[in-house]
């Protein structure tokens, strides 16, 4: 059995121990709070990737919305967190290290201070075992989470929620599955909008301005601004550095007066620095997300394989043009946003050719308002 295979054997068989103490009583009652009654304080679990972190943020501001008694709070990993700086519709941003040992004993004492009313799953594809544990540490007596994530019809992490939502079966994108937990507030999520947005302050956006004029801070704006990002957190979503450079000298070409910044994460910065001088681009080390999505808010096209980068650009609404692996634009792509789509043959974006990448790019400049 490989590695990966043991893993999930022995989390499956942790689930069901925890299922098995917990009997009866952990299992949905169907008791719905009055939210309308009092304050209730309320926890949402979100301690993972920082695209995903983004494309919750139209979800958040509903559930903060849903009732002016509602206090929400948001668990985030260290990397998503600082996308819900300056977000107005948060009391509080806790911050949770699931790689470090020591962070679980003091996060579940936390939570347990805290005292929250309820606490919400956010897996809404997977179960996952940390955030059962979490669920159960924070005392929350509603514990709420979309039914049915379980493999081979086990329900996952079922047996756990007071209050189980029942999956929206015409719900394709990730953003409408995550949708579906405002159910549990008496909102129906049709009827509300759930575009990520992440909050900019006056000085964020003014050194996004600054990064993109750079050398020629003083001199008139280069049109159009194309931010190019190199960087995918996952093998299958990394693109050869060559067809980054076709991409560059291809949109220099079509639009001789276009500005093209290259950015990355630090580990990428020796590719992407070789991958701007062979394009005739420049690059642009931004120093975390914030400065990352300052740049992404004063771009005029982006252009990224299926990363942060790319929701970022939903948040700002920028057009985009994305690259993403066979069968995961359906969940992942743009939402509600013009952003145009290059999806794999197979099951890695290595697979998409620059002719096609070049062809998607050229129509989305094609498309630019008049400037």
């Amino acid at each position: 059995m490989q590695m990966k295979g043991i893993e999930r054997f022995a989390k499956r068989m942790t689930m069901s121990a925890i299922a098995r103490m917990m009997g009866k009583n952990g299992r949905g009652t169907g008791e719905r709070p009055d939210w309308r009654e009092r304050p209730y304080r309320v926890l949402f679990l979100r301690h993972d990737r920082i695209g995903d972190m983004i494309l919750s943020t139209g979800i958040l501001r509903a559930i903060a919305a849903a009732h002016p008694t509602i206090q929400l709070d948001v668990l985030a990993s260290r990397s998503n967190a600082p996308v819900l700086r300056h977000a107005p519709y948060l009391r509080n941003v806790i911050v949770f290290d699931k790689h470090s040992p020591t962070s679980f004993p003091y996060t579940f004492r936390d939570l347990r201070h805290r005292s929250y009313d309820a606490v919400i799953d956010c897996m809404v594809t997977a179960p996952s075992l940390t955030t059962l544990l979490l669920m159960l540490a924070s005392g929350a007596r509603y514990r709420i989470g979309v039914a049915g994530k379980g493999e081979g019809g086990d329900g996952g992490n079922d047996f756990a929620y007071t209050l189980p939502v029942p999956p929206r079966e015409t719900a394709d994108h990730i953003i409408d599955k995550l949708g579906t937990l405002l159910t549990a507030f008496g909102v129906q999520p049709s009827g509300v909008d759930l575009r990520p947005t992440v909050e900019l302050t006056d000085a964020e956006r003014q050194r996004g301005e600054e990064m993109w004029r750079g050398a020629t801070n003083h001199g008139a704006r280069a049109w159009p601004r194309l931010l190019v990002n190199v960087s995918a957190g996952r093998a299958h979503h990394h693109w050869p550095d060559q067809r980054f450079v076709e991409v560059i000298r291809a949109a220099r070409a079509h639009v001789a007066s276009s500005d093209v910044v290259v950015v990355s994460s630090p580990s990428d910065r020796a590719r992407a620095a070789t991958i701007a001088a062979e394009g005739g681009a420049r690059l642009v080390e931004d120093h975390g997300i914030r400065d990352a999505m300052s740049l992404v808010a004063q771009a005029d096209v982006v252009f990224t394989p299926d990363t942060s980068i790319g929701h970022a650009a939903d948040a700002f609404d920028r057009p985009a043009v994305v690259l993403h692996p066979r069968g995961n634009a359906a969940i992942w792509g743009p939402y509600n946003a013009e952003g145009r789509v290059v999806e794999s043959a197979t099951d890695s974006v290595a697979d998409i050719t620059a002719g096609e990448a070049v062809q998607a790019l050229v129509a989305r400049f094609a498309s630019l308002p008049a400037r």
